[in-house]
C-alpha cells in the first residue's frame, strides 16, 4: 500500500435515488460495470490523445477504479503528460454515462492519496476535496478542484479538454469554485451525431433534478458558443 501523486476523479449518480428504484440493484450493478470497463479499455494501458494543434501525444495511462453506493471512483499517476490524457478519459466517461442512463456529476483534484483496491483503502485530501466540490456543484458534468491552482499543478491542461464557467456552482463565490471544467460537451460534438440537448431533455424526469439538467443545458449552449474560446485575442469572460 503506497502514498502516491494521484490525479483522480469522484462522479456522483445524478438522481441515483431514483435511478435504483427504477432499474434495481443488478441492473444498477450491471451499468457501473460496463462503466468502468469502458473506462479501461479506452487506454488499454496505452492513450493517445489528440492535441490542439492537430497532432497527437502517445503516453502509459493505466486506471484505477472503484465505485460504493452512488458514488464512482477513477484515478491514475499524476504528471502533466497523463493530466490531459485522464481529463480526456473523464468527459468520455461523462458522454458514456449520458448515453447509457448514468447522468454524472464530480470533480478532478490531485495530490497524495493512498488507493488500494485488494484493501478496500481509499484515503486523502484529493478524496475529502473531491467529494466537497462534487457536492457544490448543480448539473452533470466534472468540475476541476481547488488542489489545481496549486503552483505545481495549475499547468500542463490541453485547453481543447477545458472551459472556463462558473454557472453551475450552487455559490460562484466559494473558494471550491475554480471555474475549470472539463469540456464534455465538445468532444460529444466530436464523436457523435445525436444531439446531446435532445437526450439532456428527455432525462428530466424528476422535479428534484429539474435545476441541474436545466444549467447542463446552459453549459451545453455556452460549449457550443465558445468552441475555440483559447483562439480568442482579449479577455475570456467565465460563464
Amino acid at each position: 500500500m503506497t502514498n502516491d501523486l494521484v490525479v483522480l476523479c469522484l462522479l456522483d449518480v445524478l438522481g441515483f435515488e431514483s435511478i435504483f428504484q427504477s432499474i434495481g440493484l443488478a441492473r444498477m450493478k450491471e451499468r457501473y460495470d460496463k462503466l468502468t470497463e469502458y473506462v479501461k479499455q479506452q487506454t488499454g494501458g496505452v492513450d493517445i490523445i489528440p492535441t490542439p494543434d492537430g497532432h497527437v501525444a502517445v503516453g502509459c495511462l493505466v486506471i484505477g477504479s472503484a465505485y460504493f453506493s452512488d458514488t464512482l471512483l477513477f484515478w491514475t499517476k499524476y504528471s502533466k503528460i497523463s493530466l490531459p490524457s485522464f481529463t480526456r478519459l473523464i468527459a468520455e466517461s461523462i458522454c458514456w454515462g449520458l448515453e447509457h442512463g448514468l447522468p454524472l456529476r464530480g470533480t478532478m483534484t490531485v495530490g497524495q492519496a493512498i488507493l488500494d483496491v485488494d484493501s478496500g483503502t481509499y484515503l486523502g485530501h484529493p478524496i475529502i476535496e473531491a467529494a466537497r466540490t462534487e457536492t457544490a456543484q448543480e448539473w452533470v458534468g466534472v468540475s476541476f478542484g481547488p488542489s489545481f491552482l496549486a503552483p505545481d499543478f495549475n499547468s500542463g491542461f490541453y485547453l481543447h479538454t477545458v472551459l472556463p464557467y462558473r454557472s453551475h456552482y450552487k455559490d460562484k463565490d466559494s473558494p471550491l469554485a475554480t471555474g475549470i471544467t472539463i469540456d464534455w460537451p465538445r468532444l460529444w460534438r466530436e464523436t457523435r451525431e445525436m444531439d446531446i440537448r435532445t437526450l439532456v431533455t428527455a432525462m428530466d424526469t424528476d422535479e428534484r433534478s429539474s435545476p441541474y439538467y436545466r444549467k447542463t443545458l446552459d453549459f451545453i449552449a455556452f460549449s457550443e458558443a465558445n468552441h475555440d474560446w483559447f483562439k480568442k485575442k482579449g479577455h475570456m469572460s467565465y460563464g
